[in-house]
């Protein structure tokens, strides 16, 4: 059982690092696009607005398809695994860094600049799994937008690897559990 719960969690991280390069892909091409479209029309006027807004919302589409591709992955990899007795949580789950660092590089790793998006402090709710080793899945993000909500996802995915999450304990040993961190970021310019 615990050969098949390692396992299963091998391969979502490993699909997951591959959903990385999904919004590397993404931004690449954003920028690729959006280069040639400021070539094509130098000086702001309507037509370079409109293709803007399209550009944009086809990074926005790819990412949400890369989060997608993640959630199902994850939802495959733990369907054969059956869910755990939540045990009594004696200790729980912190980022090793503190939960300021997270912030900090959760904050810095989301690029909204293409969006014009400043609303400060916007608040989200970020909430995932985190298995008794200290490795996370599942991520959700609420907050008002949608959109930024699936930018602040696809962050988490790529600073995951960054540091280290102590699993939750129950009387001393780590056990799985489920991460709720409500958070205040900030994307002044």
């Amino acid at each position: 059982m615990k050969k098949l719960s390692a396992l299963a969690l091998i391969l979502i991280f490993s699909f997951s690092s591959a959903q990385v390069s999904e919004f590397q892909k993404a931004d690449s091409r954003y920028e690729r696009k959006i280069k040639s479209l400021y070539k094509k029309y130098p000086k702001p006027n309507d037509e370079r607005t409109k293709q803007e807004w399209l550009l944009t919302e086809e990074k926005i589409s790819a990412y949400k398809n890369a989060l997608e591709k993640i959630s199902e992955e994850e939802k495959k990899m733990t369907a054969d695994v059956p869910p755990p007795m939540a045990p009594k949580i004696t200790r729980e789950a912190e980022y090793e860094a503190g939960k300021a660092s997270f912030q900090k590089l959760l904050n810095e790793a989301i690029d909204l600049t293409f969006l014009n998006f400043s609303v400060n402090p916007y608040k989200i709710n970020l909430k995932f799994t985190l298995d008794s080793k200290g490795n996370a899945s599942h991520v959700k993000v609420k907050g008002n937008n949608e959109d930024v909500n699936a930018f602040i996802e696809a962050a988490f995915y790529r600073i995951r690897d960054k540091g280290k999450w102590k699993p939750a304990e129950s009387n001393g040993r780590p056990v799985l559990s489920v991460v709720n961190l409500p958070l205040q970021l900030n994307f002044s310019k």
